[in-house]
């Protein structure tokens, strides 16, 4: 095992940047809407952005408005109607989304699905000038303990997908579960389910867990973790770190469809690593209901 020294190191760079990427201008924290479509909605308007909405053959379509502002789509103002890629966005992109904005704010298309199994589509809207900041937020974390370093084996698996339920009721989100990670803390056996997050630099194994401190002392719905894969194949990970446990998005903003913990993940003990939960805590709105697709 690495030396304290090292391994503290190497997180504190980490943190850093993670604390850097969440709280830029385009992060999780300047999303002011979170607007929704379904199969078979035309010409649906929305009151931040311009134009009219459609889902035309499973697609998210912008019709630009005959005259006025206009939104920039991929460095270009659209004339006629123009398909808007799901896909995170450009500060997060690792997609096929294309860079979308209307004046300064930034705009992304999601895929979700509803209860029933049918599509739903998402329009985010980012606004750079309503971004917190990591004090505004109030985010902290436990000073690294390598004692939380736990050594552990995975078992991969047929990817498989499924669709999690979401902070947002009624909306789905599709996640694909690569298998499990087996560990040992205070003389019993753990076993949690590990899903496979698309990077730009390949697939990121990530585990979803709750623990006793989840509420109180950590965010309420949960922390998420990286794990690392440590062979050229992605078959091995040899330990999960609990200091790298940080809280969702979901933990700063109502625009987002976080998914929930599942069932094998949630621990009967306290984890005393990691990020702590926000001292300022965001009121759940709903932005989905059935039956209306969110227009204003």
């Amino acid at each position: 095992m690495p030396t304290k020294e090292h391994l503290e190191g190497q997180w504190r760079e980490w943190r850093y940047a993670h604390v850097a990427k969440m709280f830029r201008p385009y992060g999780w924290t300047s999303l002011v809407a979170q607007y929704w479509l379904e199969a078979g909605d035309k010409d649906v308007s929305f009151d931040l952005l311009p134009g009219t909405w459609s889902v035309e053959d499973g697609k998210v379509m912008f019709t630009p408005p005959a005259s006025g502002p206009n939104l920039s789509v991929n460095g270009k103002y659209p004339t006629e109607p123009v398909e808007i890629i799901p896909g995170r966005n450009q500060t997060y992109g690792h997609g096929k989304s294309e860079p979308v904005y209307f004046g300064v704010n930034e705009v992304e298309a999601i895929l979700r699905s509803k209860n029933d199994g049918q599509s739903l589509y998402g329009v985010r809207v980012r606004d750079p000038r309503v971004a917190t900041t990591v004090e505004e937020a109030g985010v902290s974390a436990f000073d690294y303990d390598p004692a939380w370093r736990v050594a552990g084996t995975y078992t991969p698996t047929a990817l498989t997908e499924y669709e999690a339920e979401t902070v947002e009721a009624g909306v789905r989100e599709s996640t694909p579960r690569i298998g499990t990670f087996t560990f040992e803390h205070q003389g019993r056996s753990y076993s949690i389910e590990l899903i496979g997050k698309d990077t730009a630099t390949g697939l990121q194994p990530v585990a979803h867990v709750r623990d006793r401190t989840s509420g109180p002392v950590t965010y309420g719905a949960g922390r998420v973790i990286e794990l690392q894969f440590t062979d050229e194949t992605n078959t091995r990970i040899d330990w999960i770190d609990f200091n790298y446990a940080v809280a969702l998005p979901c933990a700063f903003t109502n625009f987002v469809t976080c998914p929930l913990v599942p069932r094998e993940n949630q621990l009967d003990f306290e984890v005393l690593a990691g990020e702590k939960r926000p001292s300022r805590d965001v009121a759940r709105t709903m932005t989905y209901q059935v039956g209306t697709n969110g227009a204003r």
